[in-house]
Protein backbone atom coordinates (compact mmCIF):
# COMPACT_ATOMS: atom_id res chain seq x y z
CA UNK A 1 0.00 0.00 0.00
CA UNK A 2 1.05 3.89 -0.83
CA UNK A 3 1.06 6.30 1.11
CA UNK A 4 -1.50 8.04 -0.73
CA UNK A 5 -3.78 4.62 -0.65
CA UNK A 6 -2.73 4.81 3.19
CA UNK A 7 -4.36 8.45 3.68
CA UNK A 8 -6.91 7.88 1.02
CA UNK A 9 -7.93 4.89 3.47
CA UNK A 10 -7.48 6.86 6.86
CA UNK A 11 -10.02 9.51 5.02
CA UNK A 12 -12.23 7.23 4.38
CA UNK A 13 -12.32 5.34 7.54
CA UNK A 14 -12.30 8.02 9.54
CA UNK A 15 -13.88 6.69 12.92
CA UNK A 16 -11.11 4.20 12.87
CA UNK A 17 -8.63 6.89 13.79
CA UNK A 18 -11.02 8.89 15.87
CA UNK A 19 -11.75 5.68 17.97
CA UNK A 20 -8.21 5.00 18.39
CA UNK A 21 -7.30 8.43 19.29
CA UNK A 22 -10.14 8.52 22.09
CA UNK A 23 -8.51 5.48 23.33
CA UNK A 24 -4.81 6.73 23.32
CA UNK A 25 -6.14 9.94 25.19
CA UNK A 26 -7.74 8.13 28.06
CA UNK A 27 -4.41 6.30 27.96
CA UNK A 28 -2.59 9.73 28.29
CA UNK A 29 -5.38 11.29 30.68
CA UNK A 30 -4.56 8.15 32.97
CA UNK A 31 -0.77 8.61 32.79
CA UNK A 32 -1.54 12.47 33.71
CA UNK A 33 -3.80 11.19 37.07
CA UNK A 34 -1.09 8.32 37.88
CA UNK A 35 1.48 11.10 38.38
CA UNK A 36 2.52 12.59 41.80
CA UNK A 37 4.00 10.07 44.61
CA UNK A 38 5.84 10.69 47.76
CA UNK A 39 9.09 9.20 48.14
CA UNK A 40 12.22 8.93 50.71
CA UNK A 41 16.10 7.37 50.80
CA UNK A 42 16.99 7.27 54.06
CA UNK A 43 20.33 5.88 54.92
CA UNK A 44 21.16 4.05 58.17
CA UNK A 45 24.86 3.53 58.65
CA UNK A 46 26.28 0.62 60.84
CA UNK A 47 29.47 1.03 62.40
CA UNK A 48 31.61 0.42 66.08
CA UNK A 49 29.69 1.59 68.71
CA UNK A 50 33.15 3.10 70.68
CA UNK A 51 33.99 5.09 67.19
CA UNK A 52 33.06 8.50 66.61
CA UNK A 53 31.24 8.75 63.12
CA UNK A 54 34.24 10.93 61.26
CA UNK A 55 36.86 8.06 62.48
CA UNK A 56 38.39 6.37 59.55
CA UNK A 57 38.41 2.78 61.40
CA UNK A 58 34.98 3.25 62.43
CA UNK A 59 33.83 0.15 61.22
CA UNK A 60 31.20 0.95 58.60
CA UNK A 61 34.09 -0.59 55.61
CA UNK A 62 34.16 -3.88 57.94
CA UNK A 63 33.34 -6.82 55.48
CA UNK A 64 31.63 -8.24 59.37
CA UNK A 65 30.11 -4.41 60.07
CA UNK A 66 28.50 -4.81 56.33
CA UNK A 67 27.71 -8.32 56.94
CA UNK A 68 25.84 -7.51 60.04
CA UNK A 69 23.92 -4.82 58.28
CA UNK A 70 22.95 -7.03 55.54
CA UNK A 71 21.63 -9.57 57.98
CA UNK A 72 19.54 -7.22 59.22
CA UNK A 73 17.88 -5.71 55.93
CA UNK A 74 16.94 -9.48 55.57
CA UNK A 75 15.22 -9.70 58.45
CA UNK A 76 13.27 -6.32 57.75
CA UNK A 77 12.67 -7.83 54.49
CA UNK A 78 11.28 -10.90 56.01
CA UNK A 79 14.30 -13.06 53.98
CA UNK A 80 12.41 -11.51 50.57
CA UNK A 81 15.34 -10.40 48.14
CA UNK A 82 16.08 -6.62 47.74
CA UNK A 83 15.66 -5.59 43.92
CA UNK A 84 18.51 -5.15 41.85
CA UNK A 85 18.63 -2.48 39.01
CA UNK A 86 21.16 -1.52 36.41
CA UNK A 87 22.32 1.74 38.13
CA UNK A 88 22.69 1.93 42.08
CA UNK A 89 21.05 5.04 41.90
CA UNK A 90 18.31 3.92 40.45
CA UNK A 91 15.01 4.98 42.10
CA UNK A 92 12.51 2.84 43.62
CA UNK A 93 9.47 4.58 41.60
CA UNK A 94 11.82 4.29 38.59
CA UNK A 95 10.13 0.89 38.16
CA UNK A 96 7.02 1.80 38.53
CA UNK A 97 6.23 1.19 41.82
CA UNK A 98 3.59 4.11 43.50
CA UNK A 99 3.49 2.36 46.93
CA UNK A 100 5.84 0.16 48.52
CA UNK A 101 9.19 -0.12 50.35
CA UNK A 102 12.28 -1.89 49.63
CA UNK A 103 15.33 -2.07 52.20
CA UNK A 104 18.84 -2.97 51.34
CA UNK A 105 22.48 -2.99 51.51
CA UNK A 106 24.21 -0.04 49.68
CA UNK A 107 25.23 -1.33 46.47
CA UNK A 108 28.28 0.19 44.47
CA UNK A 109 28.31 -2.08 42.07
CA UNK A 110 25.04 -2.79 39.37
CA UNK A 111 22.71 -5.65 38.47
CA UNK A 112 25.39 -8.14 37.41
CA UNK A 113 28.53 -7.41 39.80
CA UNK A 114 27.09 -6.28 43.05
CA UNK A 115 29.97 -4.61 44.99
CA UNK A 116 29.11 -3.95 48.79
CA UNK A 117 31.90 -1.33 50.12
CA UNK A 118 30.26 0.20 53.31
CA UNK A 119 27.73 -0.86 56.00
CA UNK A 120 24.59 1.43 54.84
CA UNK A 121 21.00 0.17 54.41
CA UNK A 122 18.85 2.38 52.37
CA UNK A 123 15.38 2.28 52.84
CA UNK A 124 13.43 3.80 49.90
CA UNK A 125 9.62 4.49 50.31
CA UNK A 126 7.26 5.37 47.73
CA UNK A 127 3.52 6.43 48.88
CA UNK A 128 0.62 8.19 47.34
CA UNK A 129 0.23 10.48 50.66
CA UNK A 130 3.39 12.49 52.66
CA UNK A 131 1.93 10.72 55.81
CA UNK A 132 1.91 7.56 54.84
CA UNK A 133 5.45 7.44 53.88
CA UNK A 134 6.26 9.37 57.50
CA UNK A 135 4.98 6.74 58.97
CA UNK A 136 6.44 3.75 57.29
CA UNK A 137 9.64 5.90 57.83
CA UNK A 138 9.08 5.51 61.20
CA UNK A 139 8.53 2.11 61.34
CA UNK A 140 11.07 0.58 59.55
CA UNK A 141 13.80 2.80 61.86
CA UNK A 142 12.00 1.76 64.77
CA UNK A 143 12.37 -1.77 63.48
CA UNK A 144 15.89 -1.56 62.49
CA UNK A 145 17.35 -0.26 66.00
CA UNK A 146 15.02 -3.19 67.45
CA UNK A 147 16.84 -5.82 65.68
CA UNK A 148 20.22 -4.43 66.11
CA UNK A 149 20.09 -4.02 70.11
CA UNK A 150 18.83 -7.15 70.42
CA UNK A 151 21.41 -8.61 68.42
CA UNK A 152 24.10 -6.73 70.05
CA UNK A 153 22.68 -7.39 73.61
CA UNK A 154 24.77 -10.96 73.35
CA UNK A 155 27.82 -8.86 72.56
CA UNK A 156 29.95 -8.95 75.60
CA UNK A 157 32.99 -6.69 74.16
CA UNK A 158 32.28 -2.88 73.96
CA UNK A 159 34.58 -2.69 71.20
CA UNK A 160 32.89 -5.25 69.49
CA UNK A 161 29.74 -3.43 69.58
CA UNK A 162 28.16 -2.17 66.59
CA UNK A 163 25.36 0.78 66.56
CA UNK A 164 23.05 1.72 63.54
CA UNK A 165 22.69 5.75 63.19
CA UNK A 166 20.44 7.61 60.78
CA UNK A 167 21.60 10.23 58.54
CA UNK A 168 19.59 13.18 59.41
CA UNK A 169 20.00 14.66 55.96
CA UNK A 170 18.51 11.95 54.09
CA UNK A 171 15.01 11.41 56.24
CA UNK A 172 13.32 14.28 53.78
CA UNK A 173 10.19 13.37 52.11
CA UNK A 174 9.87 14.61 48.37
CA UNK A 175 6.93 14.99 46.24
CA UNK A 176 7.74 13.55 42.72
CA UNK A 177 5.77 14.05 39.60
CA UNK A 178 5.94 14.39 35.59
CA UNK A 179 8.11 16.84 34.08
CA UNK A 180 6.80 19.03 31.39
CA UNK A 181 9.39 17.40 29.36
CA UNK A 182 8.08 13.66 30.17
CA UNK A 183 4.77 14.40 29.33
CA UNK A 184 5.38 16.05 26.31
CA UNK A 185 7.21 12.81 25.50
CA UNK A 186 4.31 10.97 26.26
CA UNK A 187 2.11 12.98 24.50
CA UNK A 188 4.19 12.79 21.15
CA UNK A 189 4.22 9.03 21.34
CA UNK A 190 0.55 8.59 22.13
CA UNK A 191 0.67 10.41 18.59
CA UNK A 192 2.52 8.75 16.80
CA UNK A 193 1.02 5.41 18.41
CA UNK A 194 -2.77 6.83 16.92
CA UNK A 195 -1.45 7.64 13.21
CA UNK A 196 0.32 4.08 13.40
CA UNK A 197 -2.80 2.32 14.74
CA UNK A 198 -5.50 3.99 13.48
CA UNK A 199 -3.79 4.20 9.80
CA UNK A 200 -3.49 0.43 10.36
CA UNK A 201 -6.86 -0.39 11.33
CA UNK A 202 -8.35 2.20 8.60
CA UNK A 203 -6.76 0.21 5.79
CA UNK A 204 -7.98 -3.35 7.26
CA UNK A 205 -11.44 -1.69 7.40
CA UNK A 206 -11.16 -0.22 3.86
CA UNK A 207 -9.90 -3.15 1.82
CA UNK A 208 -11.53 -5.79 3.12
CA UNK A 209 -13.26 -8.25 0.89
CA UNK A 210 -17.07 -7.66 0.72
CA UNK A 211 -20.09 -10.07 0.91
CA UNK A 212 -21.00 -10.49 -3.05
CA UNK A 213 -24.60 -10.51 -3.85
CA UNK A 214 -26.52 -13.72 -4.09
CA UNK A 215 -27.27 -14.91 -7.82
CA UNK A 216 -30.52 -15.70 -8.42
CA UNK A 217 -31.71 -19.26 -9.56
CA UNK A 218 -32.00 -20.23 -13.52
CA UNK A 219 -34.74 -20.77 -15.25
CA UNK A 220 -36.06 -24.01 -16.56
CA UNK A 221 -34.17 -23.30 -19.67
CA UNK A 222 -31.04 -23.04 -17.94
CA UNK A 223 -30.75 -19.22 -17.81
CA UNK A 224 -31.07 -16.95 -15.15
CA UNK A 225 -34.76 -15.71 -14.26
CA UNK A 226 -35.24 -12.49 -15.41
CA UNK A 227 -38.01 -10.06 -13.76
CA UNK A 228 -40.82 -9.46 -15.88
CA UNK A 229 -40.56 -6.08 -17.23
CA UNK A 230 -43.93 -3.95 -17.28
Amino acid sequence: MTLRELLEAMTHRWYAVVTVGVLAGLALAAFVADSGTYSTRTIVTFRFAETAAVASDNGSESESVIAFAGAVASEVNRGRPTPRYSSNTAPYYGAGIRDGVVVGLRDDGNQWAPRFTSAMLEIQIVGRTHERVAERQRAIVAEIEQIVAAQQALVHDPTDRISAHVEPLTTDIEFITHTRSTLAAAAAAMGIVVLLVGGWLAAVIDHRPRRSRPARPAGPSGRRAEGRRT
